[in-house]
């Protein structure tokens, strides 16, 4: 009798590979304001496997002299330009949003899209409208503080220097008599709300103007993005907001 000796060979065969996203805006898609707009907007891999996606945003109706920014994948840059991410499986971008400036007088509803989708498979896309309205009949709100006339920053947006500036004729004030020997403040903050630049002085005069090269306090070059400017004089505070493109 033979003897018959069998063997079993186990092939073990990869998972099938699947790539797959989930894409959603966190913030209200339709805005209403005078200053500027902010939309956030949150990718997740929900894959099997690693992907790469590319970002595609655009102003489908526009409004003359308004500036758009967006950012995703850790850069920053106009409509019109394409952005690129990587994400591992289970991974959360939500450092992703659009930035809207309107130009002052100039009324209307911007329609932006922002478009992403899988560079491993191309019919996997999305895309989310979001809206910017600057309505006529809503006032935009100034500050005053004697005779502050304005926190101006020039050039917006900038790339390598913007000039910060504020200015009140250099006479007493009924409502503050010691005028000429007020602190004066003026800090950076990123759009984690992480300050990045600080000045802090003495001012015989509430008129000045400081000229920042995009360093933060450590000499380090921030990267383009949004970033607030807060005043502060003797208590009181005015802010605004400018945008770094490079």
């Amino acid at each position: 009798m033979k003897k018959i000796v069998g063997y079993l060979f186990i092939c073990c065969l990869p998972l099938f590979a699947q790539h797959n996203f989930e894409f959603t805006c966190t913030s209200d898609t339709f805005q209403t304001g005078t200053d500027y707009f902010v939309y956030y907007f949150r990718l997740t891999n929900t894959g099997s496997l690693p992907d790469s996606y590319a970002f595609d945003c655009r102003v489908i109706d526009s409004i003359p002299n308004w500036f758009e920014l967006y950012c995703a994948g850790g850069q920053c840059a106009e409509p019109g330009i394409i952005l690129y991410d990587y994400l591992a499986p289970g991974s959360v971008d939500s450092g992703i949003d659009i930035s809207v400036y309107p130009a002052s007088g100039a009324w209307g509803t911007e329609k932006i899209n922002l478009c992403v989708w899988s560079l491993n498979n191309s019919n996997l896309r999305d895309s989310i409208n979001v809206y910017a309205a600057m309505e006529q009949g809503i006032s935009e709100e100034h500050h005053d503080y004697g005779n502050l006339k304005e926190l101006f920053a020039y050039p917006n947006p900038f790339r390598k220097a913007v000039n910060l500036k504020f200015q009140i004729p250099n006479t007493k004030s009924q409502t503050n008599p010691n005028f000429q020997s007020l602190n004066s403040k003026l800090k950076i903050y990123d759009a984690t709300g992480r300050l990045v630049k600080k000045w802090d002085y003495q001012t015989k005069r509430l008129s000045d103007q400081i000229v920042w090269s995009g360093y933060d306090s450590n000499g380090h070059q921030v990267p383009p993005g949004i970033y607030f400017i807060q005043l502060e004089i003797d208590g009181k505070n005015w802010h605004t907001s400018i945008v770094k493109t490079e």
